[in-house]
């Protein structure tokens, strides 16, 4: 009896223990949060992806809105393969704890090595990070670059930059 009532009373302090780590994680190390996000990416909501034929400018806006979202499925859909090697392909909105985006200007054509149609399509958001870094909570402004090899392939996110 007494060895059944230690072996319940450790596995309450294990779980206690392991209930406390987390809430720890998540409230005062904002850095844990971003890498047990990136783990186990918990989707804010859906974000349709456009259809195949949609513009440089509606594939953007989606792609930004599946970032905001945490809808690694959609960011996945949307983003060349090139550019979630570079990027990661899971938890890209998980150092964000809000994205708003505020505006996506008109596709401009752009000359680049990545694909043979490319457009740079100028963005402006604002964010609040999860945790200080290089970048501080405010406005960005991006020029996004999606691209495609033909015109019967779907317009996908291949790059950013400050423009």
């Amino acid at each position: 009896m007494a060895v059944r009532t230690m072996r319940a009373i450790w596995i309450l302090v294990a779980v206690v223990l392991a209930v406390a780590t987390v809430l720890v994680s998540f409230v005062l190390l904002p850095t844990l949060r971003v890498e047990w996000c990136k783990l186990f990416s918990g989707k804010r909501f859906a974000v349709a992806v456009p259809p195949p034929d949609a513009g440089p400018k509606q594939v953007v806006a989606a792609y930004l809105n599946a970032v905001a979202a945490r809808d690694d499925d959609t960011v996945r859909a949307l983003a060349a393969p090139s550019f979630l090697a570079k990027h990661g392909g899971d938890g890209i909105g998980c150092s964000y704890r809000r994205l708003d985006l505020t505006w996506v200007g008109e596709p401009r054509a752009d000359s680049s090595p990545y694909a043979r149609q490319v457009f740079s399509v100028p963005t402006r958001y604002t964010v609040d990070m999860e945790e200080a870094g290089p970048e501080s909570d405010g406005e960005r402004r991006y020029d996004v670059l999606v691209g495609r090899s033909a015109p019967s392939e779907r317009w996908r996110i291949i790059d950013y930059g400050n423009g």
